[in-house]
């Protein structure tokens, strides 16, 4: 039995999907594709207890930088000084 039959936030359908899930520890990320009960309506994504404790696991590995099980990706990068201050405008 599913724990919410209608999402919790908005009431919405509930759908099992594949999603990408990011998890940040530390500086480094991973990126997972786990399944999750998706909101049709706002996009509110659910996860089992036992995907959050994975998730936790991932999470507590990548802060301490035992990532030697993990498979690397590429490399991300952070844009600082050198990024447009001004707000966005339409064209």
């Amino acid at each position: 039995m599913k724990p919410f039959d209608k999402c919790p936030i908005c009431g919405g359908d509930l759908v099992e999907k594949e999603v990408e899930k990011l998890l940040r520890g530390g500086k480094h990320t991973a990126v997972l594709r786990v399944q999750a009960e998706v909101c049709l309506r706002c996009g509110e994504r659910l996860y089992s207890q036992e995907l959050v404790r994975y998730f936790e696991q991932i999470r507590n590995k990548l802060s301490r930088q035992q990532v030697s099980e993990f498979q690397p990706l590429g490399q991300s990068f952070e844009i600082t000084d050198k990024w447009p201050k001004k707000s966005f405008e339409r064209t």
